[in-house]
């Protein structure tokens, strides 16, 4: 059986730095394979920061996703900063995959209950 699912919107913007394709395609293939744990997801916007230029050190790096469900927002990575702009990547997506899981989780009852004290 061939189920069709509803088109979810991806945007990627980047902030103080030049676009780059292939980081590009990597967070829309990231932002796909979030359905996994979201089938119903209706938008994900990702925001990909150069902070200050550090002349010396170099740039940091911060990843913010922002993921729409019906009825509900999650967002994650504003804590995700690296001199590595991969590794931001990675730590945001990691980051709101867990937050989706625990969601689905939730919504199918499938949540841990701690015995009550009497």
């Amino acid at each position: 059986m061939n189920v069709e699912r509803a088109p979810s919107a991806v945007e990627v913007v980047f902030r103080d730095l030049v676009p780059l394709p292939s980081l590009e395609g990597d967070i829309r293939r990231r932002a796909d394979k979030l359905r996994r744990w979201a089938p119903d997801l209706t938008s994900c916007r990702v925001v990909v920061e150069a902070q200050a230029n550090r002349h010396r050190t170099g740039h940091v790096y911060t990843v913010k996703i922002d993921v729409r469900l019906p009825g509900e927002e999650m967002v994650a990575g504003e804590h995700h900063a690296s001199e590595e702009i991969a590794l931001a990547v990675q730590g945001a997506f990691d980051a709101i995959g867990r937050r989706l899981q625990d969601h689905e989780r939730r919504r199918r009852g499938q949540v841990k209950q701690h015995a009550t004290k009497p």
